[in-house]
């Protein structure tokens, strides 16, 4: 068949990118529709395999492949065949038909082919017959077509085919659902290498063609799979799929699609699923490993085949999680061994039940990092030249193999214990993938592990693509399930999890936007009070992880394992937090739109029709017989009150100029009121009465059911009726109160109380309260104090700034409501509409905001644009001020911001200074007080990065009222995130108090120096015994002197245990504590291990060696210096607990004094210096000054440059001179040289 029949038919060769007919232009991103479903499609004999071309030749422009167009497909060129040749066998690939559709169509099974299949190409093959199997090929033809079934004619000769299987009838439990379909990129070998391919999956395999329309598809089987990502960063958001025959490579658009289908891909293996849950909740992962490629530049090893992987190997790959090495190919032979999340649902794990209730070791074999010493016989770890010795994953304690068996068998967590939550922790109770806390856990005694776990969450899009880096750390260091990703889910499953914890801390890496949106879910979840939360920096302003002392950004240079250590040793500070309520100024009240305005003597002649007309209706409700006609007249009474209420509101701007016409209106509002609750009063009574009626016919004979039947549900209709309209009257009686309560403001007090009426009054409005304090009050007070009782759903601050311009109808028009919540700082006019540009514009274009050197380019850029325009130079006009309840004059500005933190627009103090002065007090996060300063120009906030600006500042208050007069909006922006409100009132209130993690430099500084004297302490060598001495026994005064220091050592570790549950800063010592408590324990009480009910009891041991003794003395010895410099560089900051150590160090040291006291021991609690040592010491300082000196004077003699060259220029001309002036020193002694 020639090319363009075969491009006619839409059919897609089997080698991606190598034959000359395809394309050279993609099909468009996602692919045009096929035809419509309604075009059946015509079924024709598929054409011979074409024979193999040459390769295209680079001169001729390659045709482009036409798309599919509706209407029904073109036949193919006929070819000669049999009578039954008009049968279909030609399978085609599926149509976009909806997914109810997809799940009905059979799928037509071929007949038995009479001529051989093309040939395949090793790249793309993935079955071992030369055509695929009905299962691996799919049918592209509408829904219609699809739905039809398959006429099998009369069998009058041999038929030719290009599918070897029979044809068997086709049944419904055949059909598979497709999961997942779409466009993705596929690496070809072709010059272009990235071409656009429709990809589905559907039972477990994966079909891919050019497009969705052509016939035939590739398929790849899922069964046996590998998927990995590209790299450890993974910009492109591509993935391998390695099958045992190929490697495909595959991008998503982003990496949000590409995660999608890696869980689809994964979860399909387990078996056909029908349902996909999502990544985070997904149980068929549990224990797969998630690998991407890596180039290790040393010699690693397959942990699966245990061969080398040699050095910058493309054929490596790692997993994200527990770092175990492989070849693709090996990958598909891995366990499922990969870091546990929890061990209930683990099903590879076989262990004893007495090790579940502990925490076991999780082995890795070799591939040790540098420098690792086993910690049973501190020698070196590991080896370059085959897999050997053992790591944990939870410890990172590595040991050899042989030292294993004499390891504990209790996993530590090493020293990140206390933010760790242990596998044992979680269980899944509902099987799917829901991982929660469970009850045994809290049942356990853990010491000093999980004492304020730590939750994170990481922003992906955030930093630079640094957040894919730190999920892939943090799930190295902690538990994976700690580890959350904002972008897939939010961080409402983390604290779902983390809520039964009595504390926990929680690290935020990402943005400003970012806290925000945790911290308002921590307001939800009431949790405020229990989590202190931390601010990794990884966004574009990050101002308030500069305020809390984390920096301006991370830098990429530094490991994440710094973030766990800084968390640990962060202090607690609080944050103020604020409500943003928005009341907007409707422009038209929403009943009357397109009525006109009435004036006064029309309003009374209306005012009067509607009291008479509801008095009418209200005598027909007394008189009425039947409840048809009770139900129609108190419609009208109702419909009557509403009209009065609209009269009254059109009526507004000519009343509100003649008290007299107030007062009648309040008058004739009394009556009206009078008139509702009389409607009400009868209603109720008659619901009550038919409820009675309908009980007593219910305990009537059985023998008229039906009848009694239809009654009562004829009851039930007109029962409902009458309590809707209670309901409504009831409403209506809202309405008006709250119109009259706004109506009245115009007159004065004095006339409000000349205003005989009683169902306005506040007394009224109160109930039978006649209290002396209540009639002591203002009648403002008492009149607002009236409208909040009878109206539940308003408060005291809707009330306030009344807009005497428009009369609001119903209370949801009047009621403040939260925007949301600032942490940071609030801004109107100029900067406002930066961030909202800027934000609209990184929402159209993505790609070009996506670090934050751009960001700030493009802030800088718009703020340019700004100093031409002054779109806002006369903001003053259409703002008023209102701090702390007193107005504030306005001068000519652009902007106002309203400060929480001292850090503004990435890092600048906008305030000025952090210091207090006679106007103000000193600036802070928890002073409960907000700072408001003006914008005049976009000049103004460029210099303030320059020098600290003082004229600007406005006001400092605890609350801040902003009027927006006009008609159209004023861009406003809460901690960035930008918006246009409408003309109304802005109110900023105090919320609640959040407990930040603030960085503390000087506590790190402290640990610093205590980490160096522990360092000391453990290099320390035991001292020995002499062979006689060491191997007799201790007196009875020695023996007792030991249990006595024993003693004391326990009431040490006592101490130490209960305040690590408190303070997470004494998590350091307990190494030391816990080789304490092992040598105590195996010295003084003798354990049966071999029996599990006798190794509970201990039996004390009556007698010890010497050298016993100077193991045990010199293991308290270290613990006692541990804590002792712990205490020294305060890093205790409680004085009851720190006197409570104390008292016990001294204990321990008068016991150490006495003993010293010991001829044979002495030597080893008081070790004598050597002066051979101090000798050496001073050697080696001299050593050292004479080189200094030496490297000094080298450094003076070299020539300087000139001062004219700087930076790159004068960099490069340094170093062309010093080369020179190497290759001249090097010509004449280069005999020397090689010497």
């Amino acid at each position: 068949m020639d090319r363009e029949a075969n491009a006619a038919q839409g059919t897609a060769l089997p080698q991606d990118g190598e034959q000359p007919e395809e394309s050279s232009e993609p099909p468009p991103w996602p692919p045009p529709p096929a035809a419509p479903p309604s075009v059946p499609l015509l079924p024709a004999p598929p054409p011979p395999a074409p024979p193999p071309l040459p390769e295209p030749s680079p001169e001729p422009e390659p045709e482009p492949c036409p798309e599919p167009v509706p209407g029904p497909c073109p036949e193919a060129t006929p070819e000669p065949a049999t009578e039954l040749d008009t049968h279909p066998a030609t399978e085609l690939a599926p149509e976009p038909v909806p997914e109810l559709a997809r799940e009905s169509v059979p799928e037509p099974i071929p007949e038995p082919a009479a001529e051989p299949a093309p040939e395949s190409v090793p790249e793309i093959a993935t079955e071992p017959v030369p055509k695929p199997a009905p299962e691996s090929r799919l049918k592209p033809s509408p829904a219609p077509c699809l739905l039809q079934c398959p006429v099998v004619p009369q069998d009058r000769g041999p038929k030719t085919s290009p599918l070897p299987s029979p044809r068997t009838p086709v049944t419904w439990s055949r059909i598979k659902k497709i999961l997942k379909e779409g466009p993705l990129l596929k690496n070809c070998t072709s010059f272009k290498r990235w071409k656009l391919r429709y990809f589905l999956v559907q039972g477990q395999k994966l079909y891919f063609a050019h497009h969705p329309a052509f016939v035939h598809f590739e398929t790849i089987d899922l069964s046996q799979v590998t998927l990995a990502e590209s790299s450890c960063r993974n910009l492109c958001h591509s993935f391998c799929v390695i099958t045992p025959e190929r490697k495909v490579t595959l991008a998503a658009s982003n990496r949000k699609d590409m995660e999608e289908w890696i869980n689809i891909l994964k979860t399909v293996q387990q078996g056909e699923v029908h349902k996909i849950p999502t990544a985070e909740n997904n149980p068929f992962l549990i224990g797969m490993h998630y690998w991407y490629s890596s180039h290790c530049p040393r010699i690693q090893h397959c942990n699966v085949c245990r061969e080398s992987i040699p050095a910058l190997s493309r054929d490596a790959i790692i997993c994200e999680v527990c770092k175990v090495k492989s070849h693709r190919l090996c990958a598909l032979r891995a366990n499922k061994d990969c870091k546990w999340n929890t061990l209930s649902i683990t099903d590879d794990l076989l262990l004893p039940a007495d090790e579940i209730q502990t925490m076991p070791h999780q082995w890795v074999e070799g591939n040790m990092p540098i420098n690792s010493h086993c910690a049973v016989c501190h020698e070196s770890c590991g080896s370059y030249e085959r897999l050997q010795d053992f790591r944990c994953l939870w410890c990172n304690s590595t040991v050899h193999s042989d030292c294993r068996r004499r390891f504990s068998k209790e996993c530590c967590f090493g020293t990140h214990r206390s933010s760790i939550v242990p596998p044992t922790a979680l269980s899944d109770p509902k099987g799917d993938g829901q991982l929660v806390v469970s009850s045994d856990f809290w049942n356990l005694d853990w010491s000093s592990a999980c004492s304020c776990p730590l939750l994170i969450f990481i922003n992906s899009k955030s930093g630079d693509h640094q957040g894919i880096v730190f999920l892939r750390k943090f799930k190295q260091y902690l538990n994976p399930s700690q580890v959350f990703d904002l972008s897939k889910g939010g961080p409402e499953a983390g604290l779902c999890m983390f809520k039964n914890f009595a504390r926990f801390r929680v690290v935020v890496c990402g943005g400003d936007g970012s806290v925000s949106w945790v911290l308002s879910l921590v307001d939800a979840f009431e949790l405020h009070e229990r989590c202190q939360l931390a601010v990794i920096p990884l966004g574009t302003g990050n101002d308030l992880a500069r305020v809390l002392g984390w920096g301006a950004f991370w830098n990429k240079n530094k490991s994440p394992l710094d973030i766990l250590n800084r968390v640990e040793q962060a202090s607690v500070r609080t944050l103020d937090r604020w409500s943003v309520m928005i009341r907007e100024t409707p422009r038209k009240v929403p009943l009357l739109k397109g009525q006109v305005e009435m004036d006064v003597p029309k309003f009374e002649a209306a005012a009067i029709q509607h009291l008479e007309s509801a008095s009418t209706e209200l005598n027909k409700i007394l008189k009425a017989e039947h409840p048809t006609e009770m139900i129609i007249a108190t419609r009208f009474l109702c419909s009557s009150a509403e009209d009065f209420m609209i009269d009254i509101v059109k009526t507004w701007h000519q009343i509100k100029q003649n008290n007299t016409a107030v007062e009648s209106v309040i008058l004739k509002s009394d009556l009206m009121y009078d008139k509702l609750s009389v409607l009400i009063d009868i209603l109720s009574e008659e619901a009550a009465a038919t409820s009675a009626e309908k009980s007593t016919t219910g305990r009537e004979d059985d023998g008229e059911a039906s009848g009694t039947s239809f009654f009562i549900s004829q009851m039930d209709h007109i029962n409902k009726c009458k309590l809707d309209l209670v309901t409504r009257a009831q409403n209506l009686q809202k309405s008006l109160k709250l119109i009259i309560f706004q109506v009245e403001q115009v007159l004065d007090k004095e006339i409000r109380q000349t205003i005989s009426v009683k169902n306005f009054t506040s007394t009224f409005l109160l109930g039978d309260d006649d209290s002396e304090d209540f009639n002591q009050m203002s009648p403002e007070y008492r009149s607002r104090h009236g409208t909040l009782s009878s109206i539940p759903s308003l408060k005291s601050e809707d009330l306030d700034n009344l807009n005497l311009e428009h009369l609001h109808f119903t209370p949801e028009t009047i009621r403040f409501k939260e925007k949301c919540v600032m942490n940071n700082y609030f801004g109107i006019g100029l900067d406002a509409k930066i961030s909202l540009e800027f934000n609209t514009r990184r929402e159209e274009h993505p790609g070009q905001y996506n670090s934050r050197f751009k960001n700030k380019i493009w802030y800088g850029l718009l703020g340019s644009k700004e100093l031409l325009q002054r779109s806002y130079r006369n903001l003053g006009e259409r703002l008023h001020l209102q701090c702390d309840g007193e107005v504030i004059s306005l001068p000519n500005l652009q902007g106002i911001v309203v400060l929480n933190i001292t850090s503004y627009a990435g890092g600048v103090n906008f305030w000025g200074s952090n210091t207090a002065t006679t106007e103000y007090e000193a600036p802070a996060i928890d002073d409960g007080k907000l700072e408001v300063v003006a914008i005049f120009g976009s000049a103004q906030m460029a210099m303030s990065r320059i020098i600290n600006l003082h004229h600007h500042r406005i006001a400092q208050c605890r609350e801040v009222m902003i009027t927006i007069d006009g008609e159209e909006g004023i861009p406003v922006q809460v901690d960035g995130e930008a918006w246009v409100q409408k003309p109304g009132l802005i109110k900023i209130k105090y919320k609640n108090a959040a407990q930040m993690l603030m960085r503390d430099r000087d506590f790190e500084n402290s640990m610093k120096i205590w980490e160096s004297k522990h360092t000391e302490i453990q290099a320390v060598p035991q001292p020995q015994l002499d062979s006689q001495e060491s191997q007799d026994s201790l007196s009875d005064e020695e023996y007792a002197q030991m249990k006595h220091l024993a003693h004391l050592a326990e009431n040490l570790i006592s101490s130490l245990n209960d305040l690590s549950k408190v303070h997470q800063h004494v998590s350091v010592l307990m190494d030391s504590v816990n080789a304490s408590n092992s040598i105590l324990n195996d010295m003084f009480y003798s354990q049966d291990t071999d029996n599990e009910e006798a190794a509970v009891f201990c039996s004390p041991i009556e007698t010890l060696s010497r050298n016993d003794a100077v193991d045990v003395t010199f293991s308290l010895k270290g613990l006692y210096d541990d804590t002792k410099a712990f205490l020294e560089e305060n890093l205790l900051r409680n004085s009851e607990d720190n006197l409570t150590l104390q008292n016990a160090l001294d204990a321990m040291n008068r016991e150490f004094e006495k003993l010293s006291e010991i001829p044979w021991m002495n030597p080893i609690l008081v070790p004598e210096e050597k002066s051979s040592d101090t000798d050496s010491r001073t050697l080696r300082m001299r050593a050292k000054f004479f080189k200094f000196g030496k490297k000094k004077l080298e450094e003076e003699d070299k020539p300087k440059a000139a001062p004219r060259y700087h930076g790159f220029l004068g960099n490069l001309w340094h170093r062309r001179y010093r080369k020179n002036e190497a290759k001249s020193d090097d010509l004449p002694t280069s005999s020397s040289s090689q010497l």
